[in-house]
């Protein structure tokens, strides 16, 4: 509304025979209303029924000729008729047909005041009002059009309308703005009832439709409610004859189980697949899978207990047959002197027999239920026969075994015959004749293959001495992946490949006559030398540092190094192997962030949830403290004081509870350059990016990502903002996507900010690390950023930092459109 103060005409009105206080007894009679209008939104009434005996009872109370109720819709917009009383029904029919929302405007939604206007015919603010223009052509002189709020949420207006001023009087106008909350949340309560009715009408729906037993059991055992198929479960005639005759704990075999169950309960607050053998009414029994959760009161004592049982008595007899059947069958497998084993339909062995075990060395308790039937066959993980054979697979098996005198085996159906020859452990050779043959069930499916075999070799034991060989020694020392070097406390006799590669030189010839501590941090030194003194004298063993490496461009790097005595040339040496563990410290790293986002994680989780409900309280309580307190009082700045840090406590609040929840994420394929648009577009329009440009520079077919839409938007919301605050509302924001040579997904966000401190970049991700100033930010956004990434299979870092500003690098990878699936 464009004015929401009080104005009376040039011509005045007189308003005799009224007073500047309203009586006690009128204010009685007020309070008796705000009452009736309360109890009216408790009771079992539908919305519009409810307003309907609302509007009839305030047009009783002020005496006025017509009264009438509109509802906004904040979803659509649109501002509808609820009830009314006493208008015409030409004026009626004009409501409905008119769009009132366009009509009026939109700052109807902040109107917070009501609006009293004494004379229809003139006053101009009429045509801003929630009255239309036909109004004018009736016989009402006064209007009142108050706003209907709750907590600040516009819910709609109650328009009055009299043939005089008398009702409107000016010391009303506080009466009607205090009226216009009762009734807002008189509606919102009514609608919290109507939707708590439904929930209750869908709860006993799936009550009485599950197929699973529900009860609701008092403490000592007696049934309080039980579903049609718990009574069909139990073998009961009807609901009455189980709540009036049975206690559950009488139904438990043994009865100790329902004591445990119980007690479980007690200590757990829930219990989940708790087994437990039922007695039913008609002397049988059934076994059943049961859950349940713990009610207790206010005070903590147990109320009742909320089960679930689920019928697995037809289950547990399948399982027992199938145990015999697996009984019999290990016995025979057991009792045979082949070496056998057996694998399931998803190639986990199910079996492996003890001639199998004297044959590999590989106990059953290492290989049971696990895919490592090739290890003592072969020196990296392949398909064995079995394996092939379940898959019947015949393409494998030519790839595998048609060099080894693989064929169909005459005795079995789908079974196949090879020889295979496999190094021991301790030396030698060892062959072997297989037969893999496919297990078949009832319906001439394959469930599982069984592989014999036998042995037709002799066990020879031949033993190598690798150092007795320059050649293979040599060999060794270039297959190593770890530098190894042959030095004296000189000069370096000769270094490896891997030596070469990891300090950066090409040839071996570079290396002649330069000392070993020529590729140590000079920092290290000393130490080293002392160490390797030692060693020299036999004073110590040798043992592992942890130091840093010198490249031939003086960059320096983590390293491994442990040296011991040797002879090299027919002399004393040194022998020096070093190990590059760059890669491994910046995992170490990794591991110990994540380990403290986790932590951090957990603590955040548990103080917010401690702060979180007495906050909540002291927000509610200040609020109503502020409707108590007139505007000219001093306390109100106080208490409006306390609201905003109160909000403020609250927003951080929810960032804690944001960063330690892991929730399911939807995963959908994600077209990240029309989402960026959209975010830019957005983000455009906010007061601290009106000075700042914005560069898109979007790759064009850029492949989508599989990705929860909504968690992305939230990262790069924040890296927007972050930039913004970094460029202090100037500058350009640049975003940039493409694909790196690896093929995934790659998004650049820069600004030509200040840039980040080098000594800041190992904490960015930190939780609560922030460099804004107090009350500007409480440094979660890159934390919950952080693992919102590594959720998506992606990374994100900083790729330069220099004056000019900042980039950040995340990266996802690319798909395919499928299947949305969730992930955790």
């Amino acid at each position: 509304m464009s004015d929401q103060s009080l104005t009376i005409h040039e011509g005045g009105i007189a308003f005799s025979g009224m007073t500047a206080e309203l009586s006690e007894s009128q204010q009685f009679q007020e309070l008796l209303l705000f009452n009736e209008i309360a109890a009216l939104s408790g009771q079992n009434l539908d919305i519009l029924e409810m307003l309907e005996q609302v509007l009839r009872r305030i047009v009783t109370f002020l005496g006025v000729d017509a009264g009438m109720l509109l509802l906004w819709d904040p979803k659509t917009g649109h501002l509808s008729h609820a009830a009314s009383a006493g208008f015409p029904e030409e004026y009626l029919s004009h409501i409905n047909e008119a769009h009132l929302a366009e009509v009026v405007g939109p700052h109807l939604i902040n109107a917070t005041s009501p609006l009293i206007i004494f004379d229809a015919a003139t006053d101009h603010r009429l045509a801003t009002s929630t009255f239309l223009e036909l109004i004018r052509e009736t016989s009402f002189c006064s209007l009142v059009s108050i706003p209907l709020r709750h907590q600040r949420q516009l819910i709609g207006f109650l328009n009055l309308g009299h043939t005089s001023a008398a009702p409107f009087f000016p010391e009303r106008k506080n009466f009607f703005a205090i009226l216009g909350n009762q009734i807002g949340m008189a509606i919102q309560n009514a609608r919290l009832c109507q939707d708590l009715r439904i929930s209750e009408r869908r709860y006993r729906r799936i009550f009485e439709g599950s197929k699973d037993m529900i009860l609701v059991v008092a403490p000592g055992g007696g049934l309080l409610d039980i579903n049609p198929a718990g009574i069909a479960m139990l073998g009961l005639a009807s609901k009455s004859q189980a709540l009036e005759t049975v206690n559950l704990q009488d139904c438990f075999y043994p009865w100790r189980d329902w004591e445990r169950f119980r007690q479980l309960l007690k200590v757990h607050g829930s219990v989940q697949d708790f087994e437990a053998t039922l007695l039913k009414g008609d002397g049988g029994a059934i076994q059943v899978l049961l859950s349940g959760a713990a009610r207790n009161n206010q005070a903590g004592h147990l109320v009742s207990l909320d089960i679930i049982a689920k019928d697995i008595t037809e289950r547990k007899r399948n399982e027992q047959e199938l145990l015999q059947e697996k009984k019999t069958t290990e016995g025979i497998l057991e009792g045979l002197p082949v070496p056998a084993f057996v694998i399931n339909r998803q190639h986990r062995i199910i079996y492996w027999n003890k001639a199998c075990e004297e044959l590999t060395g590989y106990s059953r308790q290492q290989m049971i239920d696990s895919k490592k039937q090739w290890l003592p066959f072969y020196t990296q993980e392949r398909p064995t026969l079995a394996d092939l054979v379940v898959d019947q697979n015949i393409k494998a098996l030519e790839k595998y075994y048609n060099k080894q005198k693989l064929h169909k085996s005459i005795h079995f159906p789908g079974a196949y015959e090879a020889s295979i020859q496999f190094p021991q452990p301790a030396g030698g050779d060892r062959y072997l004749f297989l037969v893999a043959s496919p297990i078949f069930n009832d319906r001439g499916q394959i469930i599982g293959a069984v592989q014999a075999m036998l042995d037709f070799t002799e066990r020879e034991r031949l033993a190598h001495n690798l150092m007795e060989s320059e050649e293979k020694y040599r060999l060794l020392v270039e297959a190593s992946l770890d530098g190894i070097a042959l030095h004296t406390r000189n000069q370096v006799m000769f270094a490896n490949s891997a030596f070469l590669n990891m300090f950066g030189y090409s040839c071996p010839e570079e290396l002649t006559g330069v000392p070993l501590l020529s590729f140590i941090s000079p920092i290290h030194h000393p130490p080293l030398l002392r160490h390797l003194r030692e060693i020299n004298r036999q004073f110590n063993r040798p043992r592992i540092f942890e130091i840093k490496g010198m490249k031939k461009d003086g960059s320096e790097f983590d390293i491994e190094v442990v040296s011991f005595p040797t002879i090299f040339g027919g002399q004393r040496a040194f022998q020096t192997h070093i190990r590059d563990i760059t890669e491994k410290k910046r995992l170490e790293d990794q591991l110990a962030r994540s380990e403290k986002l986790a932590a951090v994680g957990q603590l955040s989780a548990g103080v917010a949830h401690e702060i979180n409900n007495p906050l909540g309280g002291i927000l509610v309580y200040s609020y109503l403290m502020l409707e108590d307190l007139a505007p000219d009082r001093p306390e109100r700045q106080q208490v409006e004081k306390i609201i905003r840090e109160a909000t403020r406590c609250k927003e951080i609040i929810k960032g804690l509870l944001d960063f330690s929840r892991q929730q399911p994420f939807r995963l959908k394929p994600v077209d990240l350059n029309s989402m960026l648009a959209e975010l830019l577009s957005l983000v455009e329009n906010h007061l601290n990016f009106q000075d700042v440009g914005i560069k898109k520079n979007l790759a064009p077919e850029l492949p989508p990502v599989l990705g929860d839409k909504n968690k992305l938007e939230q990262v790069f919301i924040n890296l927007f903002m972050n930039a913004s605050h970094a460029m202090a509302g100037h500058g350009v924001l640049t975003v940039a996507t493409g694909q790196n040579v690896l093929g995934a997904v790659e998004i650049r966000v820069s600004d030509n900010g200040p840039g980040i401190h080098p000594e800041h970049l190992h904490r960015i991700f930190d939780p609560f690390f922030s460099t804004k100033e107090v009350g500007r930010g409480v440094g979660l956004g890159l934390s919950i950023s952080y693992g919102i990434i590594k959720q998506h299979r992606g990374r994100i870092y900083v790729d330069s930092t220099a004056p000019g500003g900042a980039t950040f690098v995340i990266e996802l990878p690319a798909t395919r459109p499928e299947t949305p699936q969730s992930v955790r």
